[in-house]
């Protein structure tokens, strides 16, 4: 398998069924973070979604950054694989994977698709990274 990040304009999805949004969590820090070894946060490229019960991929997709431009991809994705509901949803954005497993744990890969909308998401990740920048540089010079 082979990671590529950073990739503008790209995010790759992970769905799957958990009992509670506990195992969720511990599923994607046992499965996804440690085979995507990012130099970078998981959390820091990455949205989820966590419902109590199975939706349609439809309704757990809504509402992520750009999901309009990838939801089709994803739908059809899923479909060849079999999945047609789910209850947890991972979406990193600006990482492709290449020759990845279906399977991560009881997380479905669906694959890395492009999407239009991604680049709003990419900047606003950049400008509050230079807030954060900026902050710091604010508190040094204050406690100097």
């Amino acid at each position: 398998m082979k990671v590529i990040y950073p990739v503008q304009q790209v995010v790759s999805v992970w769905v799957g069924n958990f009992p509670t949004e506990g195992d969720f969590d511990e599923c994607v820090n046992a499965n996804v973070t440690k085979r995507l070894a990012l130099q970078t946060p998981i959390e820091s490229v990455c949205e989820i979604a966590f419902e109590t019960k199975c939706v349609s991929l439809q309704q757990l997709i809504q509402g992520f950054s750009g999901w309009e431009t990838f939801l089709p991809q994803v739908e059809r994705a899923a479909a060849s694989l079999g999945v047609q509901s789910a209850n947890a949803a991972l979406v990193c954005y600006n990482v492709q994977c290449e020759d990845a497993p279906e399977l991560w744990g009881q997380l479905h890969f669906l694959g890395s698709f492009g999407g239009q909308d991604i680049k709003s998401f990419s900047e606003s990740l950049a400008s509050l990274q230079r807030c954060e920048m900026m902050t710091l540089l604010i508190l040094s010079a204050v406690a100097y």
